[in-house]
């Protein structure tokens, strides 16, 4: 991988001692017009305004002050009403100094007063300054099979400038190892798997990927207390979930949990991707992901571990992830009775069939009637394959009533229809929305949920399927 374009990026935070105690930081932009300069900082996966400053009539600066100090991190200077930007760096332990830079060059950037951002601008001149040699070599090889060029010759020159990157990395990490830039550059230095040469091909290739994952975060200080201001973590933990582990519940119950244990001295941090992992599989669709939402619940919330959250708040999301619970796949569908329009009582647990097929429903639902056409045909198609439907009305009380009346009007007669007065179901299944529609297995275990009515032959026949290739593999 060429390091260039990787390490060219490392506009990153970091993180020391206080031992300042006021903010005094001077900005000045030559050829910049505007009396407005916006100033704010990275914060996870968003930027958010620290203040706006406006430069006095009679200054040529604009000035950053407080009398309490800020949270280190990487801060972004952002001029009006372009929007173009310039990042510095707020140490913890010296807030005062200046940053000086060109409008019409917002690149070439100057400070004084701050060992942190001189050494930090002089790392960026440094790549600057390799830049053009980098472009001409890739120029070079593009254009080398139709110029006639050595393709091997500019690979090892290729090979050459970035070890000697890396070398001036590694060099500055060991010469200032506490300073922010040092802590940024480890913490992007790539992985080095070592050469595996035992297995086959796609054994070999396993290898390396299980390796990368393991060894993804060795350089990240997940317990810096800036960290979560810079602009590299959210799309590096981002990159772990979506691109390193299977986008299954388990696997991403396991990377959340393996993540957040990172922070073991972050507790801001940790209380960020606490609450974003909690509200992000709060909002998903996908079927089976409430199972994440339930783990991230019963494991740091119900467990105090989320101290910053609010006593009546927490018992609401806790209460929430009860509910989810009975009908989580792979949970036995709980024990509840539903009736038929004569009162013929039926446990859907005492329902013998290979598969069994729930659709929750309710007469006023417009989806429903738009559902209900797929289910009786799917019904019609499969009954004779011994799959059982069962439609359960979610209405109770005085709409009661409206389960059976509105049986025509939805061309629902030829379905087994239940429902309960006293919807005394919703005690154990918490049904929220129609219409839902649950797939049992003949142990009334909980195989799919939620899928789209017009979906469910589609579904069905690849569930029986692998239900079918996995007899063969037993009997063989």
């Amino acid at each position: 991988m060429n390091r260039f374009y990787t390490l060219l990026l490392l506009t990153f935070s970091a993180f020391t001692s206080v031992t300042a105690q006021k903010v005094d930081i001077e900005i000045k932009i030559d050829n910049y017009m505007n009396d407005t300069l916006i100033v704010g900082n990275y914060y996870a996966d968003r930027q958010l305004v620290k203040d706006t400053l406006i430069r006095k009539s009679n200054k040529k600066s604009f000035r950053l002050e407080a009398d309490s100090l800020f949270e280190s991190g990487v801060y972004i200077a952002i001029t009006i009403p372009d929007h173009q930007f310039s990042q510095f760096i707020i140490p913890a332990d010296d807030q005062e100094f200046e940053i000086k830079m060109d409008y019409t060059d917002l690149s070439e950037l100057q400070s004084s007063g701050s060992d942190e951002n001189k050494l930090f601008y002089d790392y960026l001149r440094y790549l600057n300054k390799r830049r053009p040699e980098n472009i001409r070599l890739q120029k070079e090889l593009m254009d080398a099979d139709s110029l006639g060029m050595d393709v091997a010759k500019i690979n090892e020159q290729i090979d050459v400038l970035d070890l000697e990157i890396l070398e001036y990395q590694e060099k500055l990490v060991t010469d200032q190892p506490t300073t922010i830039t040092a802590a940024l550059i480890a913490a992007n230095f790539q992985v080095d798997i070592p050469k595996i040469t035992e297995g086959t091909p796609a054994e070999i290739q396993a290898k390396r990927f299980r390796y990368y994952r393991k060894h993804y975060f060795d350089n990240v200080n997940f317990n810096f207390p800036a960290i979560i201001r810079t602009p590299f973590l959210h799309d590096r933990i981002e990159y772990y979930m979506q691109k390193l582990n299977a986008p299954l519940p388990d696997s991403t119950i396991i990377a959340i949990d393996y993540i957040l244990s990172k922070f073991t001295d972050n507790e801001e941090a940790l209380k960020f991707y606490t609450s974003y992992f909690l509200n992000q599989y709060a909002q998903m669709k996908m079927v089976g992901q409430d199972a994440i939402y339930v783990h991230i619940v019963d494991k740091y919330y119900a467990n105090g571990k989320a101290p910053w959250v609010k006593a009546e708040t927490l018992a609401k999301i806790v209460d929430n992830a009860n509910k989810l619970k009975p009908l989580l796949i792979g949970n036995k569908i709980p024990d509840v009775t539903t009736y038929e329009k004569d009162g013929t009582a039926i446990k859907i647990r005492d329902i013998e069939a290979d598969y069994t097929v729930l659709v929750f429903w309710a007469p006023n639902c417009g989806h429903c009637k738009k559902a209900m056409p797929h289910v009786v045909k799917f019904n019609d198609e499969y009954v004779a394959k011994g799959i059982k439907t069962v439609s359960i009305c979610t209405k109770g009380g005085e709409k009661f009533k409206g389960c059976w009346d509105s049986l025509e009007d939805k061309d629902m007669l030829r379905l087994h229809n239940t429902g309960d007065e006293f919807i005394r179901f919703q005690r154990k299944m918490f049904i929220t929305k129609t219409p839902k529609i649950i797939v049992l297995d003949k142990n009334k275990e909980i195989i799919i949920k939620d899928i789209p009515a017009d979906k469910l032959s589609e579904v069905i026949d690849e569930i029986i399927r692998l239900e079918d290739a996995e007899k063969e593999i037993i009997e063989e």
